[in-house]
């Protein structure tokens, strides 16, 4: 059953820590390992880590999510734009849920940066439009529609969903409005804010062990707890940094900055640059094995 949740709970403030600065690597060394998933100019891409070869998968495709199935899920532009589920090169597309335009329900306006739940049974994205745009839950298989989070003409827009393990979501408050970052329940009946009222925070993504979130606030890296403890600064060199996402052990950080790739080794304080990847303002990344 659809549930529209347009309420809210403020979580305690919490103590703010902030990190070291970061050296930056130029180079990047061998050690890293799998892909890094991402979009350029409407293809989708990957770069193989171990030794920095670019692969173009497809075109017509953008803001790629990896199955567990290794299938890629994204949104596809003409002549319908849609969301996908598709095999690696874009050879077999089947449609999960398709837009139509403004005669149909707000869910189906619009597609962007679609996320897949870690027990594969939902995706969550921002939709309904490019300017008002608030999150929505379907399910994976036949695109029914299943949670409507936030309510743009209440002055509550959720944006940027990400899953944790847990199957809770993890979402934006827009900047002008409800700014911060905020929890949905797993049964998606209720949303609290976890961060510690900080201002101008972006892009939440959980890591895969679901122990910390990585977000951006002014340009910068930081990262926190999932109840919102711990926020800390990752200091870098790198300029607007933006759609972080974590490597599948949850030790680094990958994350772009004018166009470019960046791997954040958080232990190490280092900065390594993926030099031949280059991904379109916006674009969603995301680091498989």
């Amino acid at each position: 059953m659809k549930k529209v949740l347009i309420t809210f709970l403020i979580v305690a403030t919490t103590i703010l820590h902030f990190g070291c600065e970061t050296e930056n690597n130029p180079v990047t060394p061998s050690g890293f390992k799998g892909y890094i998933y991402y979009s350029n100019g409407g293809e989708i891409a990957r770069i193989k880590l171990s030794d920095q070869t670019v692969e173009k998968l497809m075109s017509n495709a953008t803001q790629a999510d990896i199955t567990s199935n290794s299938d890629i899920i994204a949104v596809e532009s003409y002549p319908t734009e849609r969301i996908i589920i598709t095999d690696l090169y874009g050879a077999n597309r089947q449609s999960i849920i398709e837009s139509e335009s403004y005669t149909g329900p707000k869910h189906k306006y619009y597609f962007d940066r679609p996320r897949i739940s870690f027990n594969q049974q939902y995706i969550a994205y921002e939709g309904d439009d490019v300017y008002n745009p608030i999150t929505y839950v379907i399910n994976s298989t036949d695109g029914s529609l299943v949670a409507t989070i936030g309510d743009y003409d209440e002055r509550l827009p959720f944006i940027s969903p990400s899953w944790a393990p847990d199957g809770s979501l993890f979402v934006q408050g827009w900047t002008s409005m409800n700014n911060g970052i905020y929890k949905i329940t797993p049964d998606f009946s209720s949303i609290a804010r976890i961060d510690p009222n900080l201002t101008n925070v972006s892009h939440p993504n959980v890591s895969p062990d679901g122990s910390k979130i990585a977000f951006i606030r002014d340009g910068k890296l930081w990262t926190m707890g999932l109840d919102g403890s711990n926020a800390t600064l990752i200091q870098t060199n790198v300029d607007d940094i933006t759609m972080p996402t974590w490597s599948p052990d949850s030790k680094f950080i990958a994350a772009s900055g004018d166009g470019k790739l960046y791997i954040i080794d958080i232990g190490n304080k280092v900065v390594t640059q993926l030099e031949h990847a280059y991904a379109s303002e916006g674009s969603q990344l995301t680091w498989r094995y």
